[in-house]
This record gives C-alpha cells, structure tokens and sequence, in this order.
C-alpha cells in the first residue's frame, strides 16, 4: 500500500493557520480586513487580556446570509476573486479565503450575521460546527474568537507578553485608522478604551488621535502625482523624529504594507535635515491601478511589489524634498499658557523630597532662585554626585596638551614638545560626558528633583502601554512619573544630573530605549545607551566656536578619562602629528 495519502481538511487548515495566524494581531487584522472589504462605516475591536482571552470585532457592514456564512468557514472560499484574471487587478484587501478557516481550525469562534430579516449564529470549536441556528436581525457581522490555539499548545507557548500583543494590536489598528479615516474605529481592551476615531474622512483628525495635538500641528501635507501614482498624505517637520521606523506609514490602495525599500527612500529624503539614526513620521497612501501592483506574494498581503518602481521613488522622494523646502525648518517655541488656579506662590517646594505642601510662606526666595535657573551654577544641584564622581577619575592617560586655536570651527589645535594634536571638540565632550553618566547611572542615588513647569510625556498610545509595563526601569533610574490623561505621563522628579535645560529631552531619549530595548532588556547595555544617548545631546557641536578656556576645560577632562582616544560610538576623539611626521612631509626631514 502507497504511503503518500491526501491530508484531511482540518490538519491542512492548521498547517495554513501557521502562515495566517503567527499572533493576536494576526487574527485582529485578517477580522477587521473583512470588515473594510464588507463596507462597514464603524468597526469596533474589543479584547480581554490583549486579546489572548478574547477578540469581538463588530461591524455594521452589509453581513452574510445562512448559506455564504457556512461556506465562509471552508478553506479557499471567497467573495472576492472568481476568475485568474481578478488575481491581477485585486481591489480587495482580503482575497484568499484562509483566514477564517484558519483562525477557527486553531480556536473557538462564534460568528453571528444578518444580511436580511433573520440573522445567523454558528459556533464553531477546533474547526468543526457545533451549533447553527437564527439569532438576532442586526445588520452587520459580529466575530467572536475564544479559546485561541487551545489546541495547538507549542504557538500559544510562544505569543509574546500581554503588554507586547496588545502593543502589536494597537499599533495595526492604528495604521488602519491612517489608512481608512472615512471608518470610525474603536479598539478597548478590558474595557478600557484605547483609539476612538470619529470616522470623518479627516486624515489630519485620525493623526491628531494617534500621535497627539503638538505633533499633528508640526505635519506637513504632501500631494504629488505621475502618470503611474497617486502620492498624498502628511510628513512631520524634521525637528519631530523617531527612534525607529515604525511611524513611517506606507498604504497602497488603502492597504497597510511593508517596503524596505521605501522607507529608506523616505528616510533618505530627509538625510540633510536630520541625524540618520532618527526617523521621520509619514503616513503615506499610494493610489495606483491595481494591474500595476503584486500583493499575491505572501499570505498577511502586506508584501508587495510595483511596476515602474524607480518612477515612485523619485516621485516620493522629490515630493517630500519639495515640501520640506517651502517651511521655514526652525523649531517654534510655544509657550503653554498656566491654568489661572495654579498660583506657584502659595506653594512650598521640598527638594530632597520633591514634597508641594500649602503651609510655607518663608519659601519664597527659594523658589524664586529656582524659577531664575540661569543664577544656578551648573553643579549647584549635583555637588554630591560630581564630588564622587571626581574621586573615581583615573590618573591622567594623555600628555600635557596646549590649545592654540579651533580649526573650521571644530578641532582644537594643540602642541606640545611630541608634535601637534587635533581634537574632535564634540566627540571629545561627549566621551567625558559619556563617562560622567555612566558612573552616575552605575552608582544611582536618592537626589532628585521637581520640574517648576510640569514635563508631560505624551505618547502615541502602544508606545504608553509599553512604557506603562517597564515603569519599573525608570523608577530604578530615580524618576519619578504619574499618568496624565488617556496616554500621557507627568514627570515627578528626575535625577540632579540631567543636563539643565535638557532634562525633557533626557528623558524623551530614555523612553525611547526602553521602547527599543524591551524585548531584549539588558541592564547593563540599557544604562550605556542612555548614557552615550545623553552624552551625545549634552556636547558641544561640531562647527561651533568656542573660547580658549573652554578647550582647555575639555581638554583637561579628557585627559582624566578611562578612554580618552575614543568617542562612545568609537570615532577616535584626537589625532597626532609627531614632529618628525611634521618635518617629512616638509621635506625638513628625510
């Protein structure tokens, strides 16, 4: 008797659910997919536990009736392709007919719609029917998925943390809102709401809802068209960046995808306007004839490949320079007007404690001493930490050095009796910088203190959730943060050592290397990314003109340095040009 036998439905199911459904957001995308395709104007996602306890998602599209809700649950049947030739001019966002079969081969579902006067239910569990029967005439669909990967325990082994699956939901739904602002989304987990769009076709709106007022005021819009393409959508000014490319949102036809290749055209765009470790945030629709793209590459449709390739990147790339020429590229200071109830002078500051009480009038000296931080010596607030932190230095590693000038604004020049040296003044600074964090981030303390002007980190909402499960992390770096509305965080106190003037933008950096770091969290590298993060902002920049008392200060502390020859991210800090180096290439020496 042959060995090769033809496999049953179910185990083929569960095999194609291993392509389909990775995770809680793959089975959230491929639901809300079908409610897109099926016209629905509101689409409501609700979860328990991130998910992993439950998915509704509930939409007043135009429904199914008895029959096309059977034959749904049956592997390659679809609604949307019916010839070779719709392969080739796909106007859907779902086409292949694995998604619900997959999902219900490896869950429990219970799927209830109306397209007419009766409604249908059908319960289904591991992919085989256990109920079907009329329910309740509510035009629309309503997906419950239950039970996920019950029986298939080595997947469910594997999904990431509550926190990590929520982020991954979260983040979809809100591309999805990007790419359809005419659909009203709301996504709640444990009843907690989380977006809430108001479906207006207002894209600026949807934007607004995601990433907050300040940075929707800062995007710019973007139309640009050839023969081939339609480009529209909005880019943020280059002052407002991300640390990942995650914010970089591309959709074609409405359809969220992934394009390596695009987002290092638009990242490249702003290269003169920016650092290139940083990343702008875009929301980008492509609008083109279907017949010039492929989405048929993988089964999440989120792969895809264009004809006249080179045509779009030049579009896309030309029309964000463009726009980025015509705005005046400097940053605006705005300053927030205080609530009128918010009378600094009836309050008592305790510094050591961070303490506000109503009973202190002797205060007032105090406080204006803070308000007026420029009468503060710059080591007033840290003299404990600097004090110990002088008594770790090493002994000296480089020679006497003597300034002599600043070479195109950047390089110091020094002499001394063994030839001349160069200096980066930046990559100089920042090593001692570097090092002065990195003992102070190793030997942490209780001093801290409070921000006059309250600091509120807003946050696009999966970025809150994540910052929200590692709040652990900042309390051990001693900051001290409460929520402030639906995604915001008001900073406390912080460490006296945060550079004045930067404190915001200090802690800005640390919330993005935990946003970073989270899957892969290690102590250790976690303080030296912030400490060469912050050494970095804190430094002199290069082409900026400096006196001779501030080499020699730079001077003098690199020489003390445990490393002195390079920066944190190993550009060397200063060269050397012996004297008989000097004379040779003079020809005094032969």
């Amino acid at each position: 008797m042959g060995k090769i036998k033809v496999m049953n439905e179910l185990l083929a199911n569960k095999i194609a659910a291993g392509e389909v459904v990775e995770k809680v957001v793959s089975i959230v995308k491929e639901l809300v997919e079908n409610s897109v395709d099926a016209g629905a104007t509101n689409i409501k996602i609700d979860l328990k536990e991130a998910g992993l306890r439950e998915i509704v998602v509930t939409d007043d599209g135009f429904g199914m009736t008895h029959d096309d809700a059977l034959l749904a649950f049956q592997r390659h049947a679809t609604s949307k392709l019916y010839t070779d030739d719709d392969l080739f001019s796909i106007h859907s966002l779902g086409f292949r007919g694995e998604a619900l079969p997959s999902i219900a081969a490896v869950s429990e579902i219970i799927l209830k719609t109306c397209q007419e006067e009766v409604g249908t239910l059908i319960h289904i569990k591991g992919g085989k029917i256990l109920e079907e029967k009329s329910s309740n005439a509510r035009i629309g669909t309503q997906i419950i998925v239950t039970n996920l990967f019950y029986n298939t325990p080595a997947r469910l082994k594997h999904l990431s943390s509550l926190y990590s699956e929520l982020a991954s939901v979260t983040e979809y739904i809100n591309k999805m809102s990007l790419s359809y602002p005419n659909i009203k989304f709301k996504l709640t987990n444990d009843e907690k709401e989380l977006l809430n769009t108001d479906g207006s076709g207002n894209l600026l709106k949807v934007i607004k809802s995601i990433y907050g007022l300040d940075i929707a005021k800062k995007m710019l819009p973007i139309n640009v068209n050839n023969d081939d393409y339609e480009v529209s959508g909005y880019i943020s000014l280059p002052e407002v960046n991300r640390s990942s490319r995650n914010h970089m949102t591309v959709l074609v036809n409405g359809r969220v995808v992934r394009n390596q290749t695009l987002g290092r055209v638009i990242n490249d765009s702003y290269s003169s306007y920016k650092e290139d470790t940083r990343y702008p945030i875009v929301v980008l629709n492509i609008k083109t004839d279907p017949t010039l793209i492929d989405v048929n590459i993988h089964p999440s449709k989120q792969d895809i490949k264009f004809s006249n390739f080179e045509d779009l990147k030049n579009l896309i790339s030309n029309g964000i320079k463009d726009v980025i020429k015509t705005k005046l590229l400097i940053p605006k200071i705005e300053i927030k007007e205080e609530k009128e109830e918010t009378k600094y002078e009836n309050l008592s500051l305790n510094l050591e404690r961070n303490i506000v009480s109503d009973n202190s009038n002797e205060n007032k000296e105090l406080l204006t001493k803070l308000v007026n931080f420029e009468n503060i010596p710059n080591n007033e607030l840290d003299n404990e930490e600097e004090k110990d932190y002088q008594e770790e230095l090493p002994k000296e590693k480089l020679p006497e050095l003597y300034p002599i000038g600043l070479a195109l604004g950047t390089y110091i020049v020094c002499e001394n009796e063994k030839g001349i040296y160069l200096i980066d003044q930046h990559a100089a600074e920042e090593r001692v910088n570097y090092e002065k964090y990195s003992y102070l981030l190793s030997h942490p303390n209780n001093n801290s203190i409070g921000s006059i002007v309250p600091i509120v980190i807003e946050l696009p909402i999966q970025d809150y959730i994540i910052i929200k499960n590692n709040l652990n992390i900042l309390e051990d770096l001693n900051i001290k943060v409460e929520d402030f509305g639906q995604n915001s965080f008001r900073v406390i106190s912080h460490p006296t050592w945060f550079p004045e003037g930067r404190e915001e933008l200090t802690i800005r950096n640390i919330i993005e290397t935990i946003k970073e770091e989270e899957k892969n969290f290690n102590l250790a590298k976690f303080r030296d990314h912030v400490a060469a993060t912050t050494a970095c902002k804190a430094s002199v920049k290069g082409n900026t003109r400096i006196t001779k008392e501030d080499m020699e200060s730079i001077i003098d502390k690199l020489r003390k340095c445990n490393n002195p020859f390079n920066c944190p991210h190993g550009r060397p800090t200063i060269i050397h040009f012996t004297i008989y180096e000097l004379e040779k290439m003079f020809k005094r020496s032969i």
